[in-house]
């Protein structure tokens, strides 16, 4: 089975643009989005966004969580799609609920004679080890494509959810997102013609070469799920030859937000919840890091190509401590490897929640 992950990125120019109507909606809102990142590198040092970084970082302060990830319905409004992501781990109340929350809608599924199977993280762990990982954050499944009119049918039926999205490209439905007892569940459309697969969520495509609604069943406790009837080869095509081990938690307790995405027109707008604890700031993105605080408050607004944006007064700080030599222009810059910021996940979840033990994911 061949396996591609394909990511969608627009156009340098329109940055600026997507940049701006992101902030019209968190604006409103007196959401206090602070820019940082590659997006707050290119300009300090080139005036401009990166012409090769295709999304916009913001920092948004734990004081707002809530004000932030409140207002999924107004950026999809304003044409964006959304993703809310949260770090940690569930409880095994949590994790039963979510099992209950995803056999609900496959039987709404069933009764309606509408095809679905897992995928994704959930599909993984109920294949592999017969229950929901703890560090479950989303749920997903495919279901077969349909017209966006078909897929608004479909979400009245999920009417009683707490939350219930649908998004939309040309006509055809992308997805349906549901919100139930603190889960999300993505409902993604899958395509398949020609021998080729592929479903959608934000700017990234999954493309196959097999059909993963031909389905088997697979029991978990007292409930049966619809999976692909070769999940092994799946999962080996999509997490690779160890799919089938388990590697250590990286948390053992406590869960957070992270972050809200939001994407239009082939740009990624992250909106990035950073923890303020003493003189240091903590954030997920989704490992953990750790800068001065100084290196983000006090804040500056200023002119740029971009409009009106929000800066750290002390940029150099965030700059010097996340990048290093931070003049010099590198177009390759990993994250995960070139970080210097990077410290261990339940260290930086432990000192944020003993510093803010309200707070949950």
């Amino acid at each position: 089975m061949k396996y591609r992950l394909n990511k969608i990125y627009s156009e340098y120019a329109n940055v600026r643009q997507i940049c701006q109507e992101a902030l019209s909606v968190s604006d409103s809102a007196s959401v206090r989005s602070i820019l940082i990142g590659g997006s707050l590198l290119g300009m300090v040092r080139d005036n401009d966004f990166l012409p090769w970084d295709k999304d916009v970082d913001f920092c948004v302060y734990q004081d707002q969580v809530d004000d932030i990830f409140a207002l999924e319905s107004h950026f999809r409004d304003a044409g964006f799609e959304c993703r809310k992501h949260c770090v940690g781990v569930r409880s095994e109340r949590e994790l039963a609920s979510g099992l209950s929350v995803l056999a609900s809608i496959t039987t709404l599924l069933d009764s309606h004679s509408i095809n679905y199977v897992l995928t994704s993280g959930a599909l993984l762990s109920l294949f592999r080890d017969d229950k929901l990982n703890a560090q479950t954050d989303t749920l997903a499944l495919l279901i077969p494509a349909m017209t966006a009119a078909e897929l608004k049918a479909l979400a009245q039926e999920f009417g009683h959810f707490e939350q219930c999205f649908t998004s939309s490209v040309d006509g055809w439905a992308k997805s349906l997102t549901l919100e139930q007892n603190g889960w999300r569940i993505n409902l993604f459309n899958f395509e398949f013609s020609q021998n080729k697969g592929v479903w959608r969520d934000l700017n990234c495509e999954y493309w196959l070469d097999c059909n993963l609604l031909e389905s088997k069943k697979l029991k978990v406790g007292d409930v049966q799920f619809k999976i692909p009837a070769d999940t092994e080869r799946f999962l080996h095509a999509r997490y690779g030859d160890k799919w089938g081990e388990r590697f250590p938690d990286t948390f053992t307790e406590g869960r957070l937000p992270a972050f809200l995405q939001i994407y239009k027109d082939g740009v990624m707008v992250d909106y990035i919840i950073h923890y303020q604890v003493g003189e240091k700031t903590y954030w997920f993105e989704p490992n953990a890091n750790v800068i001065s605080t100084k290196g983000f408050i006090p804040t500056e607004f200023k002119s740029t190509t971009a409009g009106k944006l929000c800066f750290p007064c002390y940029p150099e700080i965030f700059l010097e401590e996340h990048y290093g030599d931070w003049r010099t222009p590198v177009k390759q810059w990993n994250g995960a490897v070139d970080n210097p910021t990077l410290v261990p996940n339940q260290e930086a979840m432990t000192r944020i929640l003993n510093c803010y033990p309200t707070i949950s994911g």
